[in-house]
């Protein structure tokens, strides 16, 4: 399963990276509002998919969305954009939760990187400890116990090709989520 997901999703993966504004951290160049916009779509996404995946999977645990929360909080920025994607994604089956959970847990590894040069943009030097992009390895935990948990069951090739149709799809709604997303709404 864990190879199949990998595959059909590397070629997705490579493209989002692309238009990410995280790529703005790493280079030290992100302005505060570029990353306000940043915690914004992600904020969408997570949002949306996490809700999806809680209710096919009662187990699943992240807090990504909250922590986005906080920090979209302390920047006074407006979320309630997320609504207007709401209908926009949605799983159906355990499978497909899998497959989510996949691109949403696996994406901690990335953060984990990403935080490390939060403290190298001159442009974020006076925003709060963040709580999204905040180094904690729970992340990670959750995704190594995620890698774990797939390792352990059997799938036949129906699940796994659910799976990796829905992970597919978890990265195009992100996408989806980040060109459509393109302006920090004002707060009120």
């Amino acid at each position: 399963m864990l190879t199949k997901l990998r595959n059909s999703t590397k070629k997705l993966h490579e493209e989002l990276e692309k238009e990410n504004l995280a790529g703005k951290i790493i280079s030290h160049e992100i302005s505060l509002e570029d990353y306000k916009l940043l915690l914004l779509q992600n904020y969408i996404a997570y949002k949306i998919t996490e809700a999806e995946i809680s209710k096919f999977i009662p187990s699943y645990k992240s807090d990504k969305n909250h922590q986005l929360a906080q920090d979209l909080e302390n920047l006074n920025v407006d979320t309630s954009i997320f609504k207007e994607f709401q209908d926009k994604f949605k799983i159906g089956s355990y499978e497909e939760a899998l497959g989510a959970a996949y691109v949403v847990l696996g994406s901690a590894l990335g953060g984990m990187y990403i935080s490390k040069e939060i403290p190298n943009c001159p442009e974020l030097e006076n925003i709060a400890n963040p709580h999204f992009f905040n180094g904690d390895r729970e992340g990670v935990k959750s995704w190594n116990k995620f890698v774990k948990e797939l390792k352990a069951e059997d799938f036949n090739e129906t699940q796994v090709a659910e799976a990796s149709k829905k992970a597919q799809e978890t990265f195009k709604f992100f996408g989806l989520v980040f060109r459509e997303t393109s302006v920090v709404p004002q707060q009120d």
